[in-house]
């Protein structure tokens, strides 16, 4: 059956005022679910699609779990090292993925107000390392089972994540997850079985198991990391959506490492958010601020693109990321989130509003902070379930910026 779609709203009526016509009312139930359609394009339906273009969406109307995550601790060095500046000239970033700070190296991702394929990003929170292998869950026979035997306290294995390791073939990602074959397949991204994409092949065994990694994105041009970031349904793929476990967005430091600055500088910092929007962050140090002491910006970013000094020093400023984590949909008051985090896979809900940043509602600049909001976690990061589930105010549920903020700059 192809999929249905018209313009709504819908209304389902079980009983009138007045007349007892139906003996059998009840609530209405929706196989997989229901939930928010997203509203913006590219992500929204466009009547006359082509058959499995994707339509994106979030699962639920409230108490939306926006995210779900063990973040890697903070690092003052995830994306830069400590070197001096040249005005106007790009720091390098970081060559190497690592996955004691989560960073994946040369990933790509389409912008999503051009449709334009973006190459070489950084992608915060985005590559992990496990030991495994794969089979059909007999050890060392091809099949389709990521069997996790034992996994690092970093970011767990998340679906849509490109793995590579000895014996993996190139563009294998992770599509779901698998029956319980000799472990627990918990759907946290440790230890555990998952089902993997491609023509059945053996990589490891069980008593020679591999190390394999894993990047929510891919280093091949063309491919789109922001697309990893969705779960597909369907044979097509047609009906996405948005995947908590793959939002991590963090606010970037700037540190000046070997002392204070010499004059008042600025790092401008170039990327996109978890949709896929550029945006820009300038963040300025002055002659005040102490050496060693990271500088925080304010704007959560996904992926970076570079990060530019504003000014020549002697001085050397290492750029790095934050505890401080965007929320993927807007929020006005700490009344319409509940954050549970715990150092332990089992959160507790969080009472008190303390680091918790509303969405900046007016025209977004350079300096100004999140257009949907932020939160800034403890600073022990690392193996700790962090969830953020978030229910949209009815003033703000009919509109692409009540949703998802004012536009990003």
């Amino acid at each position: 059956m192809t999929i249905t779609a018209n313009a709504g709203p819908y209304v389902s009526f079980g009983q009138a005022q007045y007349a007892d016509y139906n003996p059998e009312a009840g609530p209405s139930l929706f196989f997989s679910g229901q939930g928010i359609m997203d509203p913006r394009m590219p992500f929204n339906y466009d009547p006359g699609q082509d058959f499995g273009a994707a339509t994106c969406g979030w699962l639920g109307t409230t108490a939306i779990t926006t995210l779900n995550i063990t973040p890697p601790a903070a690092s003052g060095v995830a994306i830069s090292a400590a070197a001096a500046t040249t005005g106007g000239t790009p720091v390098t970033l970081v060559s190497a993925s690592s996955a004691t700070t989560g960073v994946a190296v040369g990933i790509s991702a389409t912008n999503s107000n051009t449709g334009v394929n973006v190459t070489g990003l950084l992608a915060l929170d985005a590559y992990t390392s496990v030991s495994g292998y794969v089979s059909n869950g007999t050890s060392g026979v091809a099949g389709n089972l990521l069997i996790i035997t034992t996994s690092t306290t970093v970011l767990p294995i998340v679906v849509g994540m490109t793995l590579a390791g000895t014996g993996i073939p190139a563009g294998t990602t992770v599509t779901g997850y698998g029956p319980a074959i000799g472990t627990t397949a918990s759907g946290t991204g440790f230890t555990g079985v998952y089902t993997v994409s491609g023509a059945p092949f053996a990589a490891g065994t069980s008593g020679a198991p591999i190390t394999i990694t894993g990047s929510q994105g891919s280093t091949v041009a063309g491919t789109d990391a922001v697309a990893a970031c969705r779960l597909p349904f369907g044979s097509s793929g047609t009906i996405q959506m948005w995947n908590p476990q793959a939002l991590s967005a963090r606010a970037v430091s700037i540190t000046p490492v070997s002392a204070a600055p010499s004059a008042s500088i600025t790092f401008t910092v170039s990327g996109y958010d978890i949709y896929g929007v550029p945006m820009t962050e300038v963040i300025p140090l002055t002659t005040g601020s102490t050496g060693g002491t990271a500088v925080n910006g304010k704007k959560a970013f996904k992926y970076i693109a570079s990060v530019t000094p504003s000014g020549t020093q002697a001085v050397t400023f290492s750029v790095g990321t934050t505890n401080i984590f965007g929320l993927p949909l807007r929020s006005d008051t700490f009344g319409d989130v509940l954050i549970y985090y715990a150092a332990s896979l089992n959160p507790v809900p969080i009472v008190s509003a303390t680091g918790y940043v509303s969405a900046v509602t007016t025209p977004s600049t350079t300096t100004t902070g999140d257009v949907r909001g932020t939160y800034t976690n403890t600073p022990s990061i690392g193996a700790n379930r962090f969830v953020v589930t978030q229910s949209p105010p009815l003033y703000n549920i009919g509109s692409v910026a009540g949703l998802f903020g004012v536009a990003q700059t």
